[in-house]
């Protein structure tokens, strides 16, 4: 056999048995758009004269908005026809000022009784809807005018009343003054009314030592006004003290009352087995406003009597 022919047999045999090996997982070739694509492709010795190029990401598709997601095209009209009108009367206002011209001073006041009239006919159609819907008419639970908010004045004192006569034993007031205090000689003979009227239990107690004539057993602070956080020293200052509500198994029970009309009040709950403390308020207090407040805490929740 000749050099050319052995070396051309060498050639073929070689040949075939590349063509025969499996091709290895490595050598395939990664997705395009892949993160393999993108950091592996380049690292692979491809020859000095190959031109390495990162494989282009396939674009993502564009996410649909999701349903019910505004859109700048769903914009109430009127909401859009009101914010231009406030920019357009605001530029107005500032050119007025900035030049204060007979014809810029009526632009921007025709801007403004166009307001006037947006305003007066809002008003109007206001009061128009109440009157034919009574459920949404406030003034059915607290009138303002003279006869109606008279009655209920007086049925609400009397509901006030009734609730205190039947309360007293559960709660008091700590009224706490000074002797050489201007506003606590016109406050004390309040607070001894306002006690004597309601039949609720009041126990002063002298910041300073002094003595009153109108609460002769007065008890001297040794500390508790402290200990109830009154640092300020404001006087004549006001406070409850309410007595635990009973519980079964520890579930409360409440102290329920009824006034006029079939109507119920609770007691406002005391989770304190010592006895509860509310600060009421300071300073010379009517009678009925001393009753008020302590009605309103007790026995109201809030929104109910405003």
């Amino acid at each position: 056999m000749t050099r050319k022919k052995l070396l051309a047999t060498l050639c073929l045999i070689a040949s075939t048995a590349l063509g025969a090996m499996p091709a290895r997982a490595q050598d395939t070739p990664p997705e395009v758009g892949s993160a393999a694509a993108q950091t592996d492709y380049c690292e692979r010795r491809l020859g000095q004269w190959f031109y390495c190029e990162a494989p282009v990401p396939a674009p993502r598709p564009k996410q649909k908005p999701k349903a019910g997601a505004p859109t700048g095209s769903e914009r109430h009209p009127d909401l859009v026809a009101a914010e231009q009108f406030k920019k357009d009367m605001e530029e107005a206002r500032l050119i007025a000022v900035w030049n204060p011209s007979a014809e810029n001073i009526q632009r921007y006041y025709a801007y403004q009784q166009l307001v006037l009239e947006k305003g007066g006919t809002f008003a109007d159609t206001w009061r128009r809807m109440i009157w034919e819907n009574p459920d949404m008419d406030y003034t059915l639970k607290r009138p303002i005018n003279a006869a109606g908010k008279s009655e209920w004045l007086q049925a609400r004192n009397t509901d006030r009343d009734l609730f205190f006569r039947a309360a007293y034993e559960q709660i008091g007031i700590f009224y706490i003054y000074r002797g050489d205090c201007g506003p606590c000689r016109v406050a004390s003979p309040i607070v001894k009314e306002f006690a004597a009227r309601y039949g609720v239990s009041v126990r002063a107690i002298s910041a300073d030592g002094g003595a009153n004539t109108h609460f002769p057993d007065a008890q001297v602070d040794k500390g508790q006004l402290k200990a109830w956080g009154l640092t300020s020293g404001v006087t004549p200052a006001y406070m409850i003290f309410q007595k635990p509500t009973a519980s079964d198994r520890g579930v409360l029970k409440p102290v329920k009352f009824k006034v006029t009309d079939g109507k119920v009040f609770s007691l406002r709950p005391c989770r304190n087995p010592k006895g509860c403390l509310t600060y009421l308020g300071a300073g010379v207090l009517s009678v009925d406003e001393l009753a008020d407040r302590l009605f309103v805490t007790l026995a109201t929740q809030p929104g109910q009597d405003f």
